[in-house]
């Protein structure tokens, strides 16, 4: 049997080497640096996402920027369209109030046509004051229609008929109107 009377003298350095020592301030260190590093990511990330966003968001307003500009340039369009149907509005007005003498009478006589009977004419004379109309109709009964319509549109004081002749297909009426007292200034 053998005895080892010597001290151990591995003892301290397993002791030394078994439980590490760590310093209270190399994990002050380690915790700052692990904070550090974990507020860097983090904010590097935040910026990231902000960088996204701010990416998408201008794609975003630059499509709505295209679309707006096609909208500004349709718009651009219709308004020149609307300024020059306003323009043609005015020269056909001004055109309107300068008519006069047989455009008058012919716009009279025009509207004073019954729009259900097949009614034509084939002559319009006028010296002074008095106006004879001369046309043909399929259907009698428009007559009495036209004379009353010419009667109350007051550009004539008397519309009168003349003649009334039958023939084949239509008759053929004369009437003799005259003029208003202020149209034959005109």
């Amino acid at each position: 049997i053998k005895v080892n009377l010597l001290r151990d003298q591995t003892a301290g350095v397993r002791r030394n080497f078994a439980k590490p020592r760590v310093s209270r301030t190399g994990l002050i260190l380690v915790a700052i640096f692990v904070l550090v590093a974990g507020g860097m990511g983090a904010w590097w990330f935040y910026l990231n996402r902000q960088i996204q966003n701010s990416t998408e968001k201008r794609n975003r307003l630059r499509i709505e920027e295209t679309r707006l500009q096609s909208l500004q340039q349709e718009i651009e369009k219709y308004k020149k369209m609307k300024q020059l149907r306003l323009s043609r509005i005015s020269v056909i007005e001004k055109l309107k109030e300068a008519q006069t003498g047989p455009v008058v009478l012919l716009n009279q006589v025009l509207q004073s046509l019954p729009q259900d009977g097949a009614m034509w004419l084939t002559s319009l004379n006028q010296k002074d004051s008095q106006i004879r109309i001369i046309g043909y109709t399929q259907h009698t009964e428009a007559i009495p229609d036209f004379m009353s319509n010419l009667a109350t549109n007051g550009f004539f004081q008397t519309v009168d008929l003349e003649s009334i002749e039958s023939q084949k297909d239509a008759s053929k009426f004369s009437l003799l109107c005259i003029a208003a007292k202020e149209q034959q200034a005109e």
